[in-house]
């Protein structure tokens, strides 16, 4: 009787070494990606790419393996990254192209030199459009894409970039129109700042302020934003 439960033992501890053995082999990666656009400091979200902005991917596995010791292809669309990979290649890095609608699959996998390693994972990347949010300083503060206040004031607007491939917005062009009209900045230090400034009105004023936006590096990042101010006696 108790041989047999010895064996039993012995049986359960075998294919409890089998299981994690499995689950080590056949174990996945997950990728993660960062980019380096451009977003405010106080930006809790995550930057995307736009056209042409470098992406650097990490190849993030369980910590029973040495990447030191796995080799690491990396795909293109199913193109091999012969210089991106090899040896020990844990991290990624690319430039997106300035296709906005174009999907790139993005794949590595990974094996050591025994070949009893191999998992694999991908994801799908694309460039977006930079934005603008257009926000007043003044209530009711925030965005909004309508606003309403009272006449004889200053009302101070910012438009706060997103995703533009830039270190600083001191990097970007700003045109400011109000009800149609090319309007000029008060404060030329802050360009992304625009005051807006309404004396007494004997009726309703109710006009667009619109500005657009451009990578002065590269004109073909351009938005715009647009918010409907009414001004009211």
């Amino acid at each position: 009787m108790k041989k047999i439960i010895y064996l039993l033992i012995i049986i359960c501890c075998i294919l409890l070494i089998n299981l994690k053995s499995s689950q080590a082999t056949e174990q996945g990666v997950t990728l993660t990606w960062t980019t380096d656009t451009y977003v405010p400091i106080d930006y809790q979200g995550k930057a995307l790419p736009s056209r042409g902005s470098s992406i650097e991917l990490v190849a993030q596995f369980s910590s029973q393996f040495n990447p030191q010791e796995l080799i690491f292809n990396w795909f293109i669309n199913n193109n091999i990254q012969k210089t991106e990979s090899g040896l020990n290649k844990q991290v990624f890095r690319f430039n997106i192209g300035e296709s906005i609608s174009k999907n790139n699959i993005i794949k590595v996998e990974i094996s050591n030199s025994e070949k009893n390693i191999n998992f694999s994972s991908s994801l799908s990347l694309r460039a977006y459009e930079p934005e603008i949010v257009l926000t007043a300083k003044k209530p009711p503060f925030g965005f909004s894409n309508q606003y309403q206040f009272s006449d004889d004031q200053e009302i101070e607007f910012t438009a706060q970039p997103y995703f533009f491939n830039i270190k600083d917005i001191d990097e970007l062009n700003y045109q400011w129109s109000f009800g149609k009209q090319i309007a000029q900045q008060a404060n030329n230090k802050n360009l992304n700042n625009f005051i807006l400034k309404i004396g007494n009105i004997a009726k309703s004023i109710n006009q667009n302020l619109q500005v657009w936006v451009e990578n002065i590096n590269n004109p073909i990042q351009r938005t715009q934003a647009t918010a409907n101010i009414i001004f009211i006696p």
